[in-house]
């Protein structure tokens, strides 16, 4: 994978000279009958650039031109802390009643996306049973866990709906971002097996986490995790009530 680095983008500019700017002229993406990818898909394409000789070679990038590289090849990563919440037992619930679990779930997402916004953060995502949260401080993260149990059980009991718990996994690392706001990488996949880790109403982190918590927060050892795709265990706490 080429490294885009300052220098790298510097030689960029410098080939580009103020030529094609997408219009297909002189670019090399263009020449081949592509379109380029700005646009496309909100922006959310996930992009390594390997180069025709396996390796950083300046010749490889000249005939791209400025926008088409800025594009494509360069990838903002971020290091943030990741919370992944889900309903437990829904399947049962969807099961029983899939009118009231699909309300269930539109009440958590709601509570979801207003505690993000409260602890400065926002919602990434949400799927049949679950919300992806991202956090620039992981004890905004954890008072965000918090806040969402609450929130949800007393929006949900005010419209009669079951309040099961919910269980949480929290981990903080590198991500990708797209221009479109989605996240990639393994931070993402740490965090969702964090959560497998938690129990009915658990919140539970990994150690990255734990550095960034002061002393107001207890914690329950659950000592180091063998975790799928990792090569070595991951050490992991629950937050006490």
């Amino acid at each position: 994978m080429v490294m885009i680095t300052e220098e790298v983008r510097a030689h960029a500019r410098e080939q580009a000279n103020g030529r094609c700017e997408c219009q297909g002229a002189n670019c090399r993406h263009h020449r081949a009958g592509a379109r380029c990818k700005r646009g496309l898909r909100g922006d959310q394409w996930k992009v390594h650039w390997r180069s025709e000789s396996g390796g950083l070679a300046r010749g490889d990038i000249d005939a791209w031109c400025l926008v088409c590289f800025e594009n494509n090849f360069t990838i903002p990563t971020d290091t943030v802390t990741i919370l992944r919440s889900e309903i437990f037992g829904y399947a049962g619930f969807a099961s029983d009643d899939q009118r009231k679990a699909v309300t269930l779930m539109s009440v958590f997402r709601d509570a979801a996306d207003l505690v993000a916004s409260e602890n400065q953060g926002r919602l990434v995502r949400t799927s049949s049973d679950e919300v992806w949260l991202e956090f620039t401080k992981s004890p905004h993260a954890v008072d965000a866990a918090r806040e969402l149990q609450r929130r949800f059980h007393e929006n949900a009991s005010k419209l009669n709906l079951p309040t099961p718990a919910l269980c949480c996994g929290i981990h903080r690392g590198e991500v990708t971002r797209s221009r479109s706001g989605d996240l990639f990488g393994e931070t993402l996949t740490i965090a969702s097996q964090v959560r497998g880790i938690a129990e009915e109403g658990q919140i539970v982190v990994s150690g990255s986490v734990v550095d960034q918590l002061g002393k107001g927060i207890e914690l329950e050892d659950l000592g180091d995790r063998n975790l799928e795709d990792l090569t070595e265990p991951l050490r992991c706490w629950a937050v006490r009530p």
